[in-house]
């Protein structure tokens, strides 16, 4: 009995496994839990770096797959004229792009779409086929470039993602291209600028080069002004280079600054057809004039002959015709100078109106050089020596003065300084500093030599004395409100020369041909000789022609210079330039409708 309860113990005790100590469950539980947690600790960990630390190389290179920046061009301010013509505009244009690395890769995945499939080969699933077009013959027939250029360009670039294909391409056109759905192919919209009257206004307005940046004339000098600020949208495509949504813009355009001038382009054009008439008739090198309203200053009209058309870029070759002459060119403006010699006169108060001036025998010596009168006019008043231009009258009363008198005179009334107008390339003009100022100089410059002008600066001169002596700044930008002006010279002595100078148009005068039916005009003649080119001495068949003038005189309105350059025949200021300026004065006082201040003459009964 005893023996079998210890046979069936013993039984019992060997069917029963052993139970395991704690302390290796424990080493097991933390062994799991451990590979938990690194396992969490590497997935938090790959986040991190995923989301903070890698973050901006990984998100870019998704920007790269899918966005793509547009830069938005913004609409190049418009210039226009007093009357609100506009004179520079901008017109849209496009530019036909294209992703040569898009339509690589996209290439690529068509072929081995539609390539033949093996034997028990099959078709990846969930494959959308490109449906864009990839015949690179057909894309250059339809912009217009050369098939072997295009497929020469996609071959040396093939990881570029900005190739040019055509620019200058109208919207239509573009709209065309785009219709059939080139792989790779997109447009960009900028704006080509557009000159309505390209002539009369080139050497003004200026132009803008193939990127739209000004580089001559207002273009250059308002560019920044006038081309405005950039903007920035981003385009989101598919693989295909389809468009997901529309742009969202990250920036947005603002648009150049519009510009309204002084010029009014009915004178314009008129001033700019009749220096052409006169430059062809005298086959003169050139023929330039501007016109100003003494009141506020404003250039109503500025032009010059030979011109060029800013929209035709083959006209650009000839730089001569290019120029502002009015602004840029210095010349020795001869007798021009006179009325203000004699206003110098009459400030100093040594001379009267009625002072008279011997000029017998029509000559004087004057250190090494003689000076010449085209006559011996004997005694003259102080208005003879303007009607008759008698160099050797001026010469005498410049002489007869303190040394610094003229040339201090002439620096005030706004010679030897550029003007406020401040066109790019604007020329100073000259008037040697005063340790040159001896009686040669002297005795010279009161006849308009031995010194340099603009036109800008003798049209300022001849505005001042039509204003009773107010210096009004000159502007090319239309005013809104009146500028307060300089008070440079006394009202009673610029009314005086200014009679002085009707004289001149009146018969017995140099300019009779500057008459205006119906206005008083009053204004000087010029006839000055060209320097040589090495600059040593005076040529004997160049001249330069000038007439400066104003009307209508009981009361100015507009003050204009006429300057032909070496004219062929004859080359006087009073039958070259006065004619001209008649002709202009009369259409800018009838379009101005400024009123009569004489009787208009009968016709002649034949």
């Amino acid at each position: 009995m005893t023996e079998k309860r210890m046979n069936l113990k013993r039984k019992t005790k060997l069917s029963v496994t052993e139970k395991s100590e704690i302390t290796f469950d424990q080493w097991r539980f933390y062994l799991l839990w451990g590979i938990v947690l690194l396992c969490f600790l590497i997935l938090v960990f790959r986040a991190f770096y995923v989301q903070i630390i890698n973050k901006d190389f990984l998100q870019n290179k998704a920007n790269a797959l899918i966005l793509r920046d547009e830069t938005i061009r913004p609409m190049r301010g418009i210039i226009s004229d007093r009357n609100g013509v506009p004179l520079a505009i901008s017109t849209p244009i496009m530019k036909v792009v294209m992703d040569p690395r898009d339509y690589f890769e996209n290439k690529k995945l068509y072929d081995e779409m539609t390539a033949p499939l093996k034997p028990g080969e099959r078709r990846k699933p969930k494959q959308k086929l490109p449906d864009k077009n990839f015949d690179l013959d057909e894309l250059a027939n339809i912009v217009g470039v050369d098939a072997d250029w295009l497929k020469k360009q996609m071959q040396a670039h093939p990881h570029s993602r900005y190739l040019v294909l055509k620019t200058e391409v109208p919207p239509p056109q573009a709209d065309f291209i785009l219709e059939h759905d080139f792989q790779g192919v997109y447009t960009e919209k900028s704006y080509k600028r557009f000159y309505p009257q390209p002539q009369p206004n080139a050497q003004i307005i200026g132009l803008t080069n193939n990127d739209g940046k000004g580089v001559e004339g207002l273009e250059m000098k308002l560019n920044k002004k006038l081309t405005g600020v950039n903007g920035l949208q981003i385009n989101i495509r598919d693989k295909y280079g389809n468009r997901v949504k529309d742009p969202e813009v990250v920036k947005p355009v603002q648009a150049g600054e519009n510009f309204t001038l002084s010029i009014d382009s009915r004178l314009q054009y008129i001033m700019y057809r009749e220096l052409t008439a006169a430059g062809i008739a005298n086959n003169a090198r050139s023929a330039t004039a501007i016109a100003v309203d003494v009141k506020t200053g404003e250039i109503l009209a500025m032009s010059s002959w030979p011109s060029y058309n800013p929209n035709d870029k083959t006209s650009l070759n000839n730089k001569d015709a290019m120029r502002n002459r009015g602004a840029v060119d210095m010349f020795e403006p001869g007798s021009t100078m006179k009325p203000f010699t004699i206003a110098a006169a009459l400030e100093s108060g040594k001379y009267t109106e009625n002072t008279i001036i011997n000029t017998s025998p029509g000559s004087m010596r004057i250190g090494n050089h003689i000076i010449h009168d085209t006559h011996n006019y004997g005694a003259l008043t102080l208005a003879g020596v303007i009607i008759k231009s008698s160099n050797v009258g001026a010469a005498t009363i410049a002489l007869s003065l303190p040394t610094p008198t003229i040339p201090t005179f002439f620096k005030r009334v706004g010679f030897g300084q550029r003007s406020a107008v401040h066109f790019p390339g604007e020329s100073p003009g000259l008037i040697l500093p005063s340790k040159y100022w001896n009686m040669s100089e002297i005795g010279t410059m009161a006849y308009g030599y031995g010194l340099n002008a603009t036109v800008l600066q003798l049209v300022q001169g001849y505005a001042m004395l039509a204003n009773h002596g107010m210096e009004v700044p000159l502007t090319l930008y239309k005013l809104n409100k009146p500028v307060q002006g300089k008070q440079v010279l006394d009202p009673k002595i610029a009314d005086k020369v200014v009679l002085m100078m009707e004289q001149v148009t009146q018969p017995g005068g140099t300019a009779t041909q500057a008459q205006v039916p119906g206005y008083r005009v009053a204004g000087k003649t010029g006839t000055a000789h060209k320097l040589n080119a090495d600059r040593r001495g005076y040529s004997k068949n160049e001249y330069r022609a000038l007439f400066a003038g104003l009307a209508p005189v009981s009361n100015p309105r507009i003050a204009m210079v006429v300057v032909v350059e070496n004219p062929q025949g004859t080359y006087y200021g009073g039958t070259v330039s006065a004619p001209v300026f008649s002709r202009i004065m009369q259409e800018f006082l009838r379009l101005l409708d400024v009123p009569l201040d004489k009787p208009l003459q009968a016709p002649k009964i034949q």
